[in-house]
């Protein structure tokens, strides 16, 4: 044996095996976990960047799961913009009927219509809506207006017996849904073109909060006067 392989075959011996790397675990996820996983990013992504946002690849990269497992549980990038879209309508339903159900509800327009914004503007719900609507894509009916119309039973609800423990006259329902619908507007308005509108008019981010409270003063005021 020459001394090359000989002094090859002695640093083998010599040398520590080197342990194979183990693999990575598995993260083992529930089909419900994975869903809201998933949603949530879709969601981070609306936030951000609109519609155009929503592309499977980035949204599995952000998860740490393959392009097929949204496909798995959302069947098609439509279905992925279904299940935001419906989960976005039961948030709003839950906060706001939770919040007007309670046993103290708030009279303050500025209390409520904080979730409205949030909900449709700030998550980019209502600019998703309008991309679906104009691009023809809004192929099922939205259960917005079953959420519209729970809140604005319960809203009257509540106007209702407000104004009989200060013995007045109940509200005109059909006030109340314009009022709901006002809000609604006004928060589809912000999201679509609503910051741009601001931008031009030198407003920043505390000018856009400012909006939001002088609308509910607006809406405020216009309930005070029902009562």
């Amino acid at each position: 044996m020459s001394s090359v392989a000989k002094n090859s075959a002695a640093a083998s011996a010599a040398a520590p095996e080197t342990a194979e790397k183990p693999a990575a675990k598995r993260v083992r996820r529930t089909a419900e976990e994975a869903r809201r996983l998933i949603l949530d990013a879709a969601e981070a992504r609306l936030a951000k960047q609109g519609p155009e946002g929503l592309r499977l690849q980035d949204i599995a990269r952000d998860v740490g799961i393959s392009h097929p497992a949204i496909l798995h549980h959302f069947e098609s990038r439509e279905g992925l913009v279904r299940a935001l879209i419906a989960r976005a309508n039961t948030q709003l339903r839950d906060r706001l009927l939770g919040a007007l159900g309670s046993d103290h509800p708030s009279q303050d327009a500025a209390d409520h219509i904080g979730h409205v914004f949030e909900a449709l503007s700030d998550r980019g719900t209502a600019r998703l809506l309008s991309w679906l609507l104009l691009t023809g894509r809004a192929t099922e009916q939205s259960d917005a207006h079953n959420v519209m119309g729970e809140i604005v039973d319960v809203l009257q609800a509540r106007r209702e017996e407000y104004s009989k423990e200060k013995g007045k006259p109940a509200p005109d329902k059909e006030d109340t849904l314009f009022v709901a619908m006002l809000t609604a507007n006004a928060a589809f308005g912000e999201a679509i073109v609503g910051r741009q509108l601001a931008e031009a008019t030198g407003l920043d981010q505390d000018g856009i909060k400012r909006f939001r409270a002088w609308f509910a003063k607006l809406l405020n005021d216009h309930l005070e006067d029902k009562r």
